[in-house]
């Protein structure tokens, strides 16, 4: 059975998506209770929807990951089992 490196780099990518989630929800916290920033009102807005675009786009992508992943080791288990019972 061959190692399959997808199921950690999922992990670490849904983890970046989460962190990158978190910023967008402190960036709009901080537009909502009205805290002084050197942003302009728009760039502010433009930047929460932009992180939390990202962030759901990472969660996403590291989903498809884990799923293949998971397709995969299935696939690889299948093939040793069937190697097994020809010998």
């Amino acid at each position: 059975m061959k190692f399959n490196n997808r199921n950690g780099r999922s992990t670490l990518m849904a983890i970046a998506g989460v962190y990158v989630l978190y910023l967008a929800y402190e960036l709009l916290k901080s537009l909502i209770d009205g805290e002084e920033t050197t942003m302009s009102p728009a760039i502010h807005i433009l930047s929460i929807v932009f992180l939390a675009l990202a962030g759901i786009g990472v969660l996403v992508y590291a989903f498809i990951l884990w799923k293949n992943a998971k397709k995969d080791e299935e696939a690889d288990r299948m093939e040793e089992e069937e190697k097994n019972t020809k010998n």
